[in-house]
């Protein structure tokens, strides 16, 4: 499920559909008015809909966990939070769902502690680092900032200089605040 990409769309979607009939809205035909209000509100709906399907996605995976080996664990949890990272950005970027980012954050949270559980480890989350998703690369990057310091730092102050306004750009921004401010030894 590339849901990052299909909330990009609806969002685009939803954009264009209002500015394309600002003509429209502006002549008063309450007709053709309501047309494009429930074309808006089917759109609005199948992005909830896309919302509430990748967090109920991240919820089973997070409870089908003790049925699972290690090396499975491992490998379900890392799909989780790249999906959670692409699903927590875009909601930010394209519709800025607060609300909606927040409960992810949540779910990502129990994923990395999740992996604490594991073998692994929490440092599992290291082959993320090299994603070609910059949101999946920045919140593996968060966090292990204290277990990779000197690769993760740099990377967020790329992130956080070329991100520009984006959700990415200001998760590495409060990244490298918070390690600066715990006054973490070799911080750039």
């Amino acid at each position: 499920m590339d849901i990052d990409r299909s909330i990009a769309q609806l969002s685009a979607e939803l954009d264009s559909l209002l500015e394309a009939n600002l003509a429209t809205f502006a002549s008063k035909d309450r007709t053709e008015i309501s047309k494009i209000l429930l074309r808006g509100i089917e759109v609005v709906t199948g992005l909830e809909r896309l919302r509430a399907k990748g967090l109920s996605t991240l919820d089973a995976l997070l409870k089908r966990q003790q049925t699972t080996t290690d090396v499975e664990r491992v490998a379900s949890l890392l799909r989780g939070f790249e999906l959670g990272a692409k699903l927590a950005h875009a909601l930010h970027d394209e519709l800025l769902d607060t609300n909606g980012e927040t409960k992810v954050y949540r779910r990502l949270f129990a994923i990395f502690k999740a992996l604490d559980a594991t073998g692994a480890g929490q440092i599992a989350l290291a082959p993320l680092l090299d994603h070609p998703d910059v949101g999946v690369r920045v919140l593996a990057a968060a966090h292990l900032i204290d277990l990779m310091p000197d690769r993760v730092v740099p990377m967020l102050h790329d992130i956080d200089e070329n991100a520009g306004g984006t959700s990415p750009g200001f998760t590495a921004h409060f990244a490298l605040l918070r390690w600066k401010y715990d006054g973490k030894p070799g911080k750039s």
